[in-house]
C-alpha cells in the first residue's frame, strides 16, 4: 500500500475516533481525566499528520490546528478534538482530489537529496562509477515518479520514450529534454559499467539535473 493510501486511510480511522471523543459532559467539560488524556493522544495524532501533509509553515491548515492546541488541552478537550476534527476533514477533501501536495514527493525528494549528496562527495572524487551509478538511479525513479505524479504510464517502458512524452505535454522543455537524454545515458551506462561510455561532466551533469527536477517536482 503506498504511503498516501496509508495516511488517508489513517485519517479516515481519526476522524471515526473524534466522533466519540468530541462528546463532552452536561458541563461541556470532559467526562474524566482519562478521557482529557485520550482527546490529547488523539490532538497529537491528527496535529502530526496535518504536519506531515502540510510542511509549508504558513498552510492554513497547519496554522490553525496549532492555534488550538496552543491554547492547551484541559477541561473542554473534547471541543478541541471537534474542531482539528474539521480541520482534518477539509484536508482529506483535499487530498483527495489531488489538493495537497504529496507527502510522498517530499519524503521522497529528501532521500534523493541525501543520495546526490554522496554522488557529488564521488564526482569531486573523481570516482565517475560510482557517482554515476548513484545519480543514475536516483535520475531515472525521479523520472518516473513524475511521470507517474502528471499520469503518464511508465511501466515497461523507456527513459527516452517518457522524456520524449514528457516534452511533447511541455512538463519538460526542448533543453531540458536534451539534458534528461544526457542523464539517461549516464544511467544505462553506469548501470551496464560502461565506464568508457561516459565521463565525469556527464555525471556532473546528470546530477544538477536531477537536483532540478527533484526541486521542480517533488519538493514544491
Amino acid at each position: 500500500m503506498a504511503i498516501e493510501e496509508r495516511t488517508l486511510q489513517r485519517i479516515e480511522v481519526l476522524l471515526l475516533q473524534a466522533t466519540q471523543l468530541c462528546r463532552g459532559d452536561e458541563h461541556g467539560q470532559v467526562l474524566s481525566e482519562n478521557h482529557r488524556q485520550e482527546c490529547a493522544g488523539w490532538i497529537v495524532s491528527a496535529t502530526n499528520i496535518i504536519q506531515l501533509l502540510c510542511l509549508h509553515p504558513t498552510s492554513p491548515y497547519l496554522a490553525s490546528a496549532e492555534k488550538i492546541v496552543a491554547r492547551g488541552i484541559h477541561l473542554r478537550a473534547q471541543d478541541q478534538v471537534g474542531e482539528v476534527a474539521s480541520i482534518l476533514a477539509a484536508l482529506l477533501t483535499d487530498a483527495k482530489q489531488g489538493l495537497i501536495t504529496s507527502i510522498a514527493d517530499h519524503a521522497r525528494a529528501e532521500i534523493f537529496d541525501d543520495f546526490l549528496d554522496h554522488a557529488i562527495a564521488y564526482s569531486k572524487q573523481n570516482r565517475k562509477f560510482e557517482a554515476g551509478v548513484i545519480a543514475g538511479v536516483v535520475f531515472e525513479d525521479t523520472l518516473r515518479r513524475i511521470c507517474r505524479k502528471h499520469e503518464i504510464e511508465d511501466k515497461d517502458v523507456s527513459l527516452d520514450n517518457l522524456i520524449t512524452e514528457l516534452s511533447k505535454r511541455d512538463i519538460l522543455s526542448a533543453t531540458k529534454a536534451k539534458r534528461a537524454r544526457v542523464a539517461a545515458h549516464v544511467r544505462t551506462k553506469a548501470t551496464h559499467a560502461q565506464r568508457d561510455e561516459f565521463d565525469i561532466k556527464d555525471v556532473q551533469s546528470c546530477i544538477e539535473f536531477s537536483q532540478e527536477i527533484i526541486a521542480n517536482e517533488l519538493d514544491g
